[in-house]
């Protein structure tokens, strides 16, 4: 009797722990997702300017560039965005995303075709983007850019 028991038991605790870890999947999945959905929501916002940029930037938002040069968020709307143009089709690859509550932070390669001093260049670089959610929408909290100048 004992065996059955012991059986039954594992057999249960087996098939809980497939169930959790199919749920946490599916959230890291979903999360993956709207990440994905809000770098190309920033990235657009980037290459459009400030008033397309301006809404989506957290008050406490701070950029760093591969330059060196860094941004508050007044700043960046009134000196350093706007002033990278692209082509259309520019890509956020190897994209790991954690998230916890309101924190979403997003570790990634944007891969893109710009114009950069009049000069094109096309570029695959590693940036770190954090979002954090205020009311009923994400904003940019923060973004580093880590591509080398060639």
């Amino acid at each position: 009797m004992g065996n059955w028991i012991t059986r039954y038991f594992f057999a249960g605790f087996v098939s809980l722990v497939v169930m959790l870890s199919a749920g946490a999947a599916s959230a890291a999945d979903d999360m993956t997702e709207t990440a994905r959905g809000l770098l190309v929501a920033f990235t657009q916002a980037v290459l459009d300017g400030p008033e397309a940029l301006a809404p989506i930037l957290a008050p406490e938002y701070q950029i760093m560039r591969n330059n060196g040069v860094g941004y508050d968020r007044e700043g960046y709307l009134n000196r350093g965005a706007g002033t990278v143009s692209a082509q259309p089709g520019f890509s956020h690859e190897d994209l790991v995303v954690t998230a916890d509550d309101d924190i979403l932070v997003a570790r990634y390669f944007l891969t893109i075709d710009e114009t950069i001093d009049g000069e094109p260049v096309k570029r695959r670089a590693p940036r770190l983007t954090v979002f954090r959610k205020i009311d009923a929408g994400w904003k940019v909290v923060a973004h580093s850019n880590f591509g080398v100048n060639d």
